[in-house]
């Protein structure tokens, strides 16, 4: 089954009245939506998939050099799981705090690879064009639960833990398509729901990406130069369940590779995370911490540790 999401064109802004009650209606209704008239930049992502596939198209044992660790959280990694399931890809996370690449030291230092050539400068420039979006889209969403727009800003400033995800599907002999509930055997990603606040998608032309939705696996059909965007943990959390995060997955293939680049727009560790209440609302989540939330996610994405944890686990 394939699935049209909503498009929204966002060139009248997104504190527009019209742009706004789109954005809300797609939050309640799917938690994905795709956006045209974007200010991302076409030919620098033309340029970020060439470099993507030059990057991969590396041997193993290269890529393996820059690998992340229990400490780090970037660099390369071919073993991730998604709530205690091995997925079928390669990754390389690379930190889109901009702040923290202007730093002499820091705790954790992304491993650049020597090749291709100008990748840093171009992974930094898709960053920050990801970043001022991601910060529309966030006033957005904040006037659409009847909010100020700046009522979100506070939770991620210069410190936020945002960070972009380069994603690598290779051939996977064994999959198994299906629409049924039950997952297929080999997954590029398992089922989930993303952690953070928003993730704005960019992908080659292979639809692969899948929404649960009504109760069916629906694959996204993407549009030319448009950006797929969905709602995460936390904008469910603020939203107190009115904007439900979608879960989703990542079909394999054994006929086409596959290429997409996830930014994870995600709040400072400062930051404590509830709902944001109308008059008369009773909260539905307990305050909780983004910092611990966050690296409980990615101790079980690295390494299994246990059950992943998810917000469910804060619910009054």
């Amino acid at each position: 089954m394939t699935l049209q999401i909503p498009t929204i064109d966002i060139s009248p802004g997104l504190t527009n009245s019209q742009v706004v009650l789109q954005v809300q209606q797609a939050c309640e209704d799917w938690g994905f939506f795709q956006i045209v008239g974007h200010n991302l930049n076409t030919q620098n992502r033309q340029q970020l998939f060439e470099s993507m596939q030059q990057f991969f198209d590396q041997s193993l044992e290269k890529k393996q050099r820059i690998s992340r660790t229990a400490d780090n959280f970037w660099g390369f990694y071919d073993r991730e799981l998604t709530k205690n399931v091995r997925d079928w890809k390669e990754i390389y996370d690379i930190d889109a705090n901009l702040k923290n690449h202007t730093l002499p030291v820091t705790n954790m230092p992304v491993p650049w690879p020597e090749t291709p050539e100008h990748f840093k400068p171009l992974i930094l420039n898709w960053q920050a064009q990801c970043e001022s979006l991601s910060l529309q889209l966030l006033s957005c969403i904040s006037l659409a639960l009847g909010q100020p727009q700046d009522s979100l800003s506070n939770s991620f400033g210069v410190e936020h833990t945002s960070f972009l995800r380069l994603n690598f599907y290779p051939l996977c002999p064994t999959e198994k398509n299906s629409d049924a509930i039950d997952a297929p055997n080999v997954l590029g990603i398992n089922p989930h729901t993303d952690a953070g606040a928003l993730t704005l998608l960019v992908q080659d032309d292979v639809p692969a990406l899948q929404v649960l939705h009504n109760n069916h696996w629906s694959t996204v059909l993407p549009e030319a130069n448009a950006v797929i965007v969905n709602i995460g943990d936390m904008v469910q959390v603020w939203s107190n369940d009115r904007f439900r995060a979608p879960v989703h997955r990542v079909l394999a293939s054994s006929d086409k590779q596959r290429f997409s680049a996830p930014y994870f727009f995600n709040p400072s560790y400062s930051s404590m995370i509830s709902p944001l209440l109308n008059k008369d609302d009773l909260p539905k989540y307990k305050p909780f911490s983004w910092s611990e939330f966050r690296h409980g996610r990615a101790a079980g994405d690295y390494a299994d540790q246990g059950q992943e944890i998810q917000i469910d686990w804060f619910r009054t």
